[in-house]
């Protein structure tokens, strides 16, 4: 059986929708189709979501039943066993787990802490964590990829480490109910997105033995997959950023800029922004207690009109 690919944006658009509707569409295609989440599991998904906003309500509203039910169409009766269902929740110190993440954030600084701890200094070899004979380590060195970062290649328990050590850090910044110990599983799925996003590479010593070679200084996901995972992470942060700003919170900078650029200087433009970015941030970065943390996040495309 031929299978035809079916543009979904296109599709979604010739149906007419709002701006907000084409964004509810794009959601849920996703969810279904690359994700893989279940049709029934999505519903059910909404459906919590949907109660929980009326539930947010209810406290916004002073804990007033029928008020919240006036303001989103639903009976007291109904909006009272909402607020049971939550409460209840709340108590027994569950979790809203609709459908949950996959991809971990901090993969993000993996290059950067490898090459802080890693980095090769005056005199040292590529190869000198492995008892490595000189035309072995030459060999082994021959295959290497050009224009790779200067470090260290690592073994497994070393690679491990590092991946513990982001996850902890990321885990410190969570409400201790939010935590998630660190696995081996975990580090296996870590590791293959790692190898996934030819972040880096695994080379055979022995059978026994793998060393693992850093490719490029920054993670970023391969396949379509991946990157989907990504563009939700970046949506949700967005979201409430964007929130933040509209409530006037402080520390919360928003900003759009417009140009042209000749499509020969195009990639010479966007290499001088990233590296830009990248002053920027090890200009003003201080080590400390973790609790000052910013982020900055940016999207470069062709310029669109949104209809308000």
């Amino acid at each position: 059986m031929v299978q035809i690919r079916v543009n979904h944006d296109k599709l979604a658009k010739a149906l007419n929708v709002s701006d907000i509707d084409f964004f509810i569409l794009l959601l849920v295609i996703n969810l279904i189709k690359t994700f893989g989440h279940r049709y029934g599991k999505v519903i059910d998904a909404v459906s919590v979501a949907a109660r929980f906003a009326v539930y947010l309500t209810y406290l916004e509203e002073g804990n007033n039943l029928r008020r919240t039910g006036f303001l989103h169409h639903v009976e007291p009766r109904r909006v009272k066993e909402i607020v049971s269902e939550f409460d209840s929740l709340l108590e027994n110190g569950g979790s809203l787990c609709l459908l949950g993440s996959v991809e971990p954030s901090y993969l993000i600084g993996f290059s950067y802490v490898w090459l802080e701890k890693y980095s090769l200094k005056n005199g040292e070899l590529m190869t000198q964590l492995f008892n490595l004979t000189e035309s072995e380590r030459l060999i082994l060195e021959a295959g290497f990829p050009k224009n790779i970062p200067g470090c260290l290649l690592l073994r497994e328990c070393d690679v491990e480490d590092l991946i513990r050590d982001l996850h902890e850090k990321a885990q410190s910044l969570l409400h201790e109910s939010k935590r998630t110990a660190f696995s081996d599983a975990l580090a296996e799925h870590a590791k293959y997105r790692l190898l996934a996003s030819e972040t880096m590479q695994e080379i055979k010593i022995t059978k026994e033995t793998s060393a693992y070679l850093l490719l490029k200084k920054e993670y970023s996901p391969k396949g379509r997959q991946a990157r989907m995972q990504t563009m939700v992470q970046d949506l949700t942060r967005s979201f409430q950023w964007m929130y933040s700003w509209v409530d006037g919170e402080s520390g919360i900078m928003r900003g759009i800029e417009t140009l042209e650029i000749q499509e020969d200087r195009k990639e010479e433009a966007l290499q001088e922004l990233d590296q830009m970015m990248r002053i920027w941030a090890d200009k003003y970065h201080t080590e400390s207690d973790g609790s000052n943390i910013i982020a900055l996040q940016f999207l470069l495309g062709p310029h669109q009109e949104i209809s308000a």
